[in-house]
């Protein structure tokens, strides 16, 4: 996958947990898991005043039960392809001039637009938790650190250890990593029994490409649970950064097997497969993603992008071609997306002779 990628489709991976979240923190003979760590409900209650919400695909659920309002004003097939085009979110706030941005669930999966809005600065974080990103136009009060430590207040023990660990994931995905280090060593003294504290740590230490150290985070997380998802896939994403791809792709292909209806595990699976040229395995899980993307009404033009390059890459020009073609067709397609598309099929069509 070229650079050029990274503004055509999905965002190129970082080290961010794909599944850090309610359904996957860990109970047993744990403290209780707070309920209000769950979802999206401590951002939700700060958007009492807001009336048109960008929000990606992981906030549905929990804004459909408490803001209803806010769902049925919002255009979600659209917002499924802005959070991976800037270029198209800047074409919807155009029209819609949103009064706020929630971004929950996976990091990787607005990961692009996260990265525009840094640079272009025209708004501003206001809200940050274990699971939840809220950002409002510029002039509105900024989230500081203080905001952290006041919101961690709100737990205890164990809880406060979740928090803190889903916070940092949070802030590594913004790029503020030294305050990410802070969060996980207000984590540690009740976070060490904890498989979400060490899953976060290995997931920091990847970050500043601190490989050994990573991998010794996310085995503790294993030792404690040896099955626990997150841990499993952050390092998976931990031998990605250490570019040990054969290694991240067995990982993957286990972790696809136990949820093979999981886009952002099967999104993961297809990025490792093509680094480790093993493009049968890519193909199939894009494949897999474009039939349950249809089958939900949302777009697929970012997964028909990487699926032509995949056809391409193992020598399938036909194919090839029909992705890159219902790409560049596509109605929600972006201009760049567009342009990128209809290169590849001019390339392709040279190589071949203008079949």
């Amino acid at each position: 996958m070229t650079k050029k990628n990274v503004m055509m489709a999905f965002a190129g991976l970082v080290l961010l947990n794909l599944v850090f979240g309610i359904a996957v923190l860990v109970r047993g003979r744990h403290e209780p898991v707070d309920p209000r760590l769950g979802g999206e409900q401590l951002a939700i209650a700060r958007l009492g005043d807001v009336h048109y919400l960008f929000f990606s695909p992981g906030s549905h659920a929990d804004l459909a039960a408490a803001r209803p309002d806010l769902v049925a004003a919002a255009n979600e097939r659209a917002y499924a392809t802005a959070v991976q085009s800037p270029e198209a979110f800047r074409a919807l706030d155009h029209e819609r001039q949103f009064d706020a941005l929630l971004f929950s669930g996976d990091p990787t999966t607005y990961e692009p637009l996260l990265h525009h809005l840094a640079d272009t600065k025209d708004f501003v974080l206001t809200w940050l938790d274990n699971a939840d990103l809220i950002f409002r136009r510029k002039g509105a009060t900024a989230w500081t650190e203080n905001d952290l430590t006041a919101a961690a207040a709100q737990f205890k023990g164990e809880n406060q250890a979740r928090f803190l660990s889903g916070a940092a994931t949070r802030l590594i995905a913004i790029r503020q990593l030294q305050m990410a280090r802070r969060a996980l060593d207000g984590a540690a003294p009740n976070g060490k029994d904890l498989p979400e504290y060490w899953t976060a740590l290995g997931l920091y230490d990847g970050e500043v490409e601190k490989w050994p150290d990573a991998l010794a985070a996310v085995d503790r997380a294993l030792g404690l649970q040896a099955d626990y998802t997150p841990a499993m896939t952050t390092k998976a994403q931990i031998f990605f950064g250490a570019r040990r791809f054969d290694e991240a792709l067995a990982i993957s292909e286990t972790v696809v097997a136990a949820h093979p209806d999981d886009p952002s595990m099967l999104f993961f699976h297809a990025t490792l497969a093509h680094r480790a040229h093993a493009y049968g395995e890519e193909i199939a899980a894009l494949t897999h993603l474009i039939e349950m993307a249809e089958a939900q009404g949302e777009s697929t033009t970012g997964y028909q992008i990487y699926l032509g390059q995949a056809y391409a890459e193992s020598g399938d020009a036909l194919r090839s071609l029909q992705a890159f073609t219902t790409a560049a067709n596509a109605p929600d397609v972006s201009e760049a997306q567009r342009e990128f598309a209809e290169d590849c099929i001019g390339k392709i069509r040279e190589k071949t002779g203008g079949k």
